[in-house]
């Protein structure tokens, strides 16, 4: 090919390219304005207040923590007492369909928004830090303290993010529980210095504010994210949207995931050793969030625990196959003598 062609196919190459590049910043930039402007209100009550009838608060330091509190219907004997952490942005609502099945079981279910989650107070850089761990224990023992439920230990339940909580309640407090059970746990790791400034610069927690809210306030976003934290597209599309939406509208979200994200005690291996409790863990077989050798690495740093892995599943699995999910962690706490 000659050399004034194959300038000819260049320059048609480099406008061509200019072209789809701009039109893809347009449509980017008229995507996000409609996004910002099509954004509901927040339909909740922000922290502080009692979006549902059974919530209740626990106030510390600069924190107000949301949780709710669900009891056996009268006359059903009492089996144990759960103790339920959600993952990363979800919220207590996350629990819903396990809760409705447990409590038919015999179980106390109490679920905590983990800070900068559901209705719990927004970490922002005039919010005094407190560990996230420390506000989650005190809600127990305040449980403990109040009479309202028995003695005795509680069973330890986390997801996700919650699940490197979890592991880390049960090394740090580990008289308080009988059991952990874990569904597609991920651990908190422990962020270089500069990444920590760099997310909690102004602008861009200013940023993931204009991200948060405005996306998850349609529901055609939603529904996609539950799509591929379940990969079930009939739960997906039956969805309630405003069990994930409302509590990311709740103002200064991003913010909050930016502090979270800096301010978080990481979830070590060798920490994760030391707990000695029966374990149970769950994995789904279709996540997609949790790479095979991440799955591989937190199941080696635990003590010998009991492994299910659930085929038709997803990173979400205690939502659509809550049903399989409880049946299996009963039976797993059965068999451990936690419950009889």
């Amino acid at each position: 090919m000659k050399k004034s062609t194959l300038a000819k196919v260049g320059a048609v190459a480099v406008l061509g390219g200019t072209a789809a590049v701009s039109a893809a910043g347009v449509g980017g930039v008229k995507l996000w304005n409609w996004l910002q402007e099509t954004a509901r209100e927040t339909p909740l009550n922000p922290v502080n207040g009692y979006p549902y009838p059974n919530s209740y608060y626990y106030h510390e330091g600069d924190y107000d923590i949301h949780y709710q509190v669900d009891f056996p219907a009268a006359g059903t004997p009492v089996k144990g007492k759960l103790f339920m952490i959600h993952g990363f942005a979800c919220n207590s609502t996350f629990y819903d369909e396990m809760v409705e099945i447990l409590l038919k079981q015999g179980f106390i279910c109490v679920r905590p928004d983990v800070p900068n989650c559901g209705f719990s107070t927004r970490e922002t850089k005039n919010v005094a830090p407190i560990a996230r761990e420390q506000l989650l224990i005190h809600v127990l023992e305040l449980l403990d303290n109040s009479g309202s439920v028995p003695a005795g230990k509680w069973i330890l339940m986390g997801h996700s993010m919650g699940g490197g909580i979890s592991m880390n309640l049960a090394n740090e407090y580990k008289d308080k529980f009988s059991s952990v059970l874990l569904y597609a746990p991920m651990a908190a790791v422990n962020a270089p210095n500069f990444v920590k400034n760099i997310v909690t610069l102004d602008p861009m927690c200013n940023l993931m504010d204009k991200i948060f809210g405005p996306a998850c306030s349609h529901d055609a976003v939603v529904k996609a994210v539950i799509m591929l934290m379940t990969v079930d597209v009939r739960y997906s599309a039956l969805y309630d949207v405003k069990k994930f939406a409302d509590g990311l509208t709740v103002p200064n979200t991003g913010t909050a995931m930016c502090y979270m994200m800096a301010r978080a005690n990481p979830t070590l291996h060798e920490d994760m050793a030391k707990v000695d409790l029966p374990i149970k863990l769950f994995w789904g077989q279709m996540d997609l969030f949790n790479m095979p050798s991440v799955v591989k690495k937190f199941q080696a740093a635990l003590q010998n625990p009991d492994v299910t892995i659930t085929k038709i599943a997803g990173h979400c699995l205690v939502q659509n196959c809550a049903p399989e999910v409880c049946d299996e962690s009963i039976a797993f706490l059965k068999r451990n003598g936690i419950i009889a």
